[in-house]
């Protein structure tokens, strides 16, 4: 049986604008917010359609969606019973590739086919990583390297041996799907076209592992660890920009309006979050502004128009439409 559990819509003034900023830059509003467990499992892992507008979510319950163009927009499903890790979306074809318990598959939202198992007894290692030139999805896995897979078709194209013990992140931008490997230091890239995997370094200072956030156009890399995040130039791979605050930051890249969204402490002695706004170029990181953080949650995640926020007992759906999720 479906379960809807209503979204509370959540009053524009309560985060309408910037607490300073430049003049004419679009605020980004709280325009919905969710439970962030349902059926005892909180949400975890996140996917946005931009074709059909939703925004999908994975838990050890299953996998549930929001309607982003609904008026009063509500959490529905669960579209599968299965213990998700990760979830990835490949926009032109409606696949929606998920990783579960030694288990990788796919389902088409367009179609609503049954869902169709594509490995089974695998090791899963990482969250799929969609390269949109080829059309094709990636996963790590523990046994094989990295297993690429037709979004169309959902056949198995390609596999890649990886030097070192097993990939622990994939990050794709067209044309290029970075690789994080355990027990080897620095990046590694995957190029779409040959499939081939070879050393990718970095000029300035990156400490790996660390968590990476990819510019969908390709032109920047975002990493964070420790209490460091940098901006990688993908062209000339080159960290341009550096921000240092007092424990790991959460990001989340807006691609249409080309900001970065930051969370982090400033000091560790005052252990409020910040929200702010940047943009990026070779001259560094500028503030843009500051959102008012109705929950002091850390965790942030993109989507197209927006972000979503993990707060403390809610997940916060931010827009730059007011009003509207988009």
């Amino acid at each position: 049986m479906t379960r809807v559990l209503r979204l509370h819509l959540a009053a524009v003034v309560l985060a309408s604008g910037l607490v300073y900023g430049q003049s004419g830059t679009p605020p980004y509003t709280q325009v919905a917010s969710v439970p962030r467990v349902v059926d005892g499992e909180g949400l975890n892992s996140f996917a946005f359609d931009p074709v059909a507008r939703r925004l999908y979510a994975g838990s050890w319950n299953g996998l549930f969606w929001v309607d982003l163009r609904e008026r009063d927009p509500k959490i529905k499903g669960p579209l599968l019973r299965k213990r998700i890790g990760g979830i990835e979306i490949a926009p032109d074809s409606g696949g929606l590739f998920y990783t579960a318990l030694n288990e990788f598959g796919y389902l088409n939202v367009r179609t609503n086919d049954p869902p169709k198992i594509l490995a089974s007894r695998e090791w899963i290692t990482t969250r799929p990583a969609y390269e949109p030139t080829r059309h094709e999805m990636y996963v790590g896995t523990r046994e094989s390297g990295v297993v690429i897979y037709d979004t169309a078709s959902g056949e198995r194209a390609s596999v890649i041996d990886v030097p070192g013990w097993y990939v622990t992140m994939l990050e794709a931008v067209p044309g290029k799907v970075f690789v994080s490997v355990k027990d080897k230091s620095g990046l590694y890239v995957i190029d779409a076209a040959t499939h081939t995997v070879t050393p990718w370094p970095v000029k300035g200072k990156l400490v790996t592992p660390a968590y990476f956030e990819a510019d969908p156009s390709g032109q920047y890399l975002f990493a964070t660890y420790d209490r460091h995040l940098v901006a990688i130039d993908i062209p000339s791979a080159t960290i341009v920009a550096r921000l240092m605050t007092a424990d790991r930051p959460s990001i989340a890249f807006d691609a249409e309006r080309r900001l970065l969204i930051v969370a982090a402490q400033d000091l560790p002695e005052h252990p409020r979050i910040r929200l702010r706004t940047y943009s990026v170029s070779d001259r560094g990181f500028t503030l843009v502004g500051e959102l008012k953080n109705p929950s002091n949650g850390a965790g942030l995640e993109s989507f197209r128009g927006g972000f979503l926020q993990h707060g403390s007992s809610d997940l916060l759906l931010w827009s730059a439409t007011p009003g509207q999720p988009r």
